[in-house]
């Protein structure tokens, strides 16, 4: 094949360019909304994390200040506005703790019980439920704090849920389930941690010894 001159290189480039200029700014153009609307939507998104930020901010100046009113009105704000935060999950397990204090315990239970849903962090969600079994053990319904228990198939926490089994099965006088509860959260606790020595108490109250190697 002959070799294009760069005349013929030139006018070639000219012609395609009358072909298809417009196909090309257009996609340019598209390239730079696409990068543009890229950018809006990152400050959109810090926005309203900023946003979600202040509202439970002002959520933990009314529980502070133990104004369960606003603190309602705050916490439902960020379960409407902010559903994909963790802070609709985290209002509500406060929440729960100041009407606790104020003998509000089913009230605190329903709360619990309304921190879940598609867009709430399994995490965050299932720590709220393991407050509900506690609670509910506070509240000598520790049948139901077992079932709440038995309901969590693999625990996250696996030294709070078998802590808290145990206070439940040790309340209702059955010493060897509270026993091996007890020795379930120390396999599951590292040695220097701050909870182990009151597990460690507990395990002595129901009759165990936490020297003792825990049957397997």
């Amino acid at each position: 094949m002959d070799e294009i001159d760069e005349y013929e290189q030139g006018e070639r480039v000219r012609a395609w360019l009358r072909n298809n200029g417009s196909s090309l700014i257009g996609g340019i153009a598209l390239g730079l909304a696409a990068l543009g609307g890229w950018q809006w939507w990152q400050v959109q998104q810090d926005q309203k994390l900023v946003d979600a930020a202040a509202e439970y901010q002002a959520f933990n100046t009314a529980i502070d200040a133990k104004d369960d009113t606003k603190a309602g009105a705050h916490a439902a704000s960020l379960s409407q506005s902010f559903p994909d935060s963790p802070y609709p999950v985290l209002a509500a397990m406060r929440r729960a703790e100041l009407l606790h204090t104020q003998g509000k315990d089913d009230e605190a239970l329903k709360v619990l019980d309304a921190a879940q849903g598609a867009k709430a962090d399994p995490l965050l969600v299932e720590l709220a439920q393991l407050r509900a079994a506690r609670l509910l053990s506070s509240m000598a319904r520790h049948e139901d704090a077992i079932k709440r228990l038995d309901a969590i198939s693999d625990t996250s926490f696996p030294a709070l849920a078998a802590e808290t089994r145990g206070d439940a099965e040790l309340a209702l006088g059955r010493r060897d389930a509270a026993r091996a509860a007890y020795e379930k959260a120390l396999a599951s606790l590292d040695v220097a941690a701050p909870t182990r020595p009151m597990v460690e108490m507990k395990l002595t109250d129901a009759g165990g010894s936490p020297n003792a190697q825990p049957e397997t």
